[in-house]
């Protein structure tokens, strides 16, 4: 006698059913896994770092930021929501709207499902909502100070004036980063908020010259809570222009 589905009366077949469901019923009826609706987290309006738990992180910008809190959360904090489920893992975060301080995300999973032979795919649909505020290290910077020293020798500041304005005028996350910015006859200083900024003006010096990156750290006073607070220093030497 052939078996069939107590829900809508097809046939049950070996390996894709999960009890006396069809595979198409269960994923109908069941929600498969416990992914959140809604989201948010803490945005530093100034440097695009977010919070996660305790700790600020780099970010980028407002979408990128967004993104990578979402795919972070999902991948540490999503469980099954049925006993049927032995695996799965996060397949893909695509953005349904435009990026903005709420976001809608279609986020798909793959799960591999008791009694089924193939696995199957999920989607489900969650907002996402950052709240500006001001990370510790901003608020810092208010007073005038800064995390990071990028030192960039070997080349005039009007000449790296004018290879990094692209990169300054579309990236509102370094510019909001710069604390200031110190000229001298063969090259820059950058007084930097995060090393995110750091990175992306690295990057884009790379596009343009042969480089000779050095890092340090130097010591610059104590935090609230008794901690020795330091400073990341990056010494850039351009040794020479690349061809284009």
């Amino acid at each position: 006698m052939q078996l069939v589905c107590i829900r809508c009366g097809r046939p049950l077949v070996e390996g894709g059913n999960v009890g006396p469901l069809c595979l198409e019923c269960f994923i109908e009826t069941h929600r498969i896994l416990c992914v959140p609706e809604r989201l948010e987290f803490d945005y530093c309006r100034y440097c695009g770092s977010i919070r996660i738990g305790y700790k600020w992180v780099e970010g980028g910008e407002l979408g990128e930021a967004s993104a990578k809190f979402l795919e972070r959360h999902l991948s540490e904090h999503v469980e099954p929501c049925v006993k049927e489920v032995e695996s799965f893992r996060l397949e893909s975060v695509e953005p349904l709207t435009a990026p903005s301080w709420r976001t809608m995300y279609r986020v798909v999973f793959s799960a591999r499902l008791r009694g089924v032979d193939r696995a199957v795919r999920v989607s489900y649909t969650v907002e996402v909502r950052a709240k500006p505020t001001i990370c510790p290290a901003c608020k810092d910077a208010r007073g005038g100070d800064y995390n990071v020293l990028l030192q960039v020798r070997g080349e005039k500041p009007a000449k790296l004036a004018k290879v990094l304005s692209p990169l300054l005028e579309s990236s509102r996350q370094l510019a909001n980063s710069i604390v200031d910015i110190v000229e001298y006859g063969n090259g820059v200083d950058f007084l930097l908020l995060d090393r995110g900024s750091a990175s992306k003006i690295v990057r884009q010096l790379r596009k343009y010259y042969r480089v000779r990156l050095g890092a340090t750290g130097e010591d610059v006073g104590i935090t609230s809570r008794g901690r020795l607070r330091r400073r990341l220093v990056l010494s850039l030497h351009l040794l020479e222009e690349r061809r284009r």
